[in-house]
């Protein structure tokens, strides 16, 4: 028998609210069996939004904005978790051994392992599936 080698692997998502795409989004929210009128609110949420900086009082123009959650709602937590549920099943049937916890966009992967050497070949392997 040996000795377990557990290891968290975390990964902050930084800007992940800025990289969710509304396609996808609306994808899962159908395999989920979300209500079509609530897709629909969503899909109209994230549509036809413009940015702009301000920065030492001056305002830049405004450029349209494609992808993310619009930060500062409500709905932004909510909607990237659920952008985000179907990583772990994927993730942990590619990768036996793998398990993911997340905390809204926190990701940590825990792998156990006879060693630095195997816990490295799983959080690799980890590492493709979720890609």
């Amino acid at each position: 028998m040996h000795s377990p080698f557990p290891v968290r692997c975390p990964r902050s998502g930084g800007s992940s609210f800025n990289n969710v795409d509304k396609t996808i989004l609306g994808q899962r929210m159908e395999v989920l069996g979300l209500e079509a009128d609530l897709i629909r609110w969503t899909m109209s949420f994230m549509s036809d939004r413009r940015v702009k900086l301000v920065l030492d009082g001056e305002t830049g123009e405004d450029y349209p904005v494609d992808t993310g959650v619009p930060q500062g709602s409500p709905a932004a937590p909510i909607l990237f978790i659920t952008y985000l549920s179907g990583i772990f099943d994927v993730v942990e049937q590619a990768a036996p051994g793998i398990s993911g916890l997340s905390f809204v966009d926190d990701i940590g992967w825990l792998a156990e392992g006879k060693g630095e050497e195997e816990v490295a070949a799983k959080l690799s392997e980890a590492a493709a599936a979720a890609m």
